[in-house]
C-alpha cells in the first residue's frame, strides 16, 4: 500500500528524497519556500521545497488486541510474522501494513 501511495504521490510532482539523511532546514523568508541541506551517498546537496515530510517509521501498538487468546504469536515488538498472502500463524487472521514484521 506505501508503494502504490509513493506512486501516486510521485505522479503529481512529489520529490522523493530517498537514502537522504537531512543536515539543516532553513527558511528565511517565512511565506518563502523551505532551503533543505542534506547528504545523500558522500555528497551535500541543497534544494527548496514547499514543503517537507520525514518518514521515519512507526511502532506497532498491538498488546492491548488481546490476541494471544486467538493463538495470533508477535515478536517482541509486537510486530506479526506473515505469509506471502499476510496471514498470520492463525490461518483466518490477517495483518497489513506496520503491524507485519520485517
Amino acid at each position: 500500500m506505501a508503494d502504490r501511495i509513493g506512486d501516486y504521490m510521485a505522479k503529481h510532482h512529489t520529490k522523493f528524497l530517498p537514502d537522504s539523511v537531512p543536515v539543516k532546514l532553513e527558511k528565511p523568508n517565512p511565506d518563502g519556500r523551505i532551503i533543505v541541506t542534506y547528504k545523500q551517498d558522500d555528497k551535500e546537496l541543497t534544494d527548496e521545497f514547499d514543503t517537507v515530510l520525514f518518514a521515519i517509521g512507526r511502532y506497532a501498538v498491538t498488546k492491548g488486541l488481546n490476541l494471544e487468546n486467538a493463538g495470533v504469536v508477535s515478536e517482541k515488538n509486537g510486530k506479526f510474522k506473515v505469509n506471502d498472502v499476510e496471514q498470520t500463524n492463525i490461518p483466518n487472521i490477517y495483518a497489513i501494513g506496520d503491524v507485519i514484521y520485517g
